[in-house]
């Protein structure tokens, strides 16, 4: 099973989010990501990278 971490990077620096991340919808206040266990977040940013191979990352930059 493939699942992601998925950062947050603001002026360069990059804080975890969420990991163990199996879905991504986009809505209008952002991405919501769901967890293996189903639990739930919402983020704003805009991605700037996946990395499905390495270290199965997703990378959001926001500007704040």
């Amino acid at each position: 099973m493939c699942l992601s971490t998925v950062y947050v990077q603001v002026k360069g620096q990059r804080k975890k989010v969420m990991q163990d991340v199996a879905k991504m919808e986009f809505s209008n206040e952002g991405y919501r990501l769901i967890g293996l266990l189903g639990d739930q977040k919402t983020v704003e940013g805009r991605i700037t990278k996946i990395d499905f191979v390495d270290d199965h990352s997703v990378i959001l930059e926001t500007e704040d």
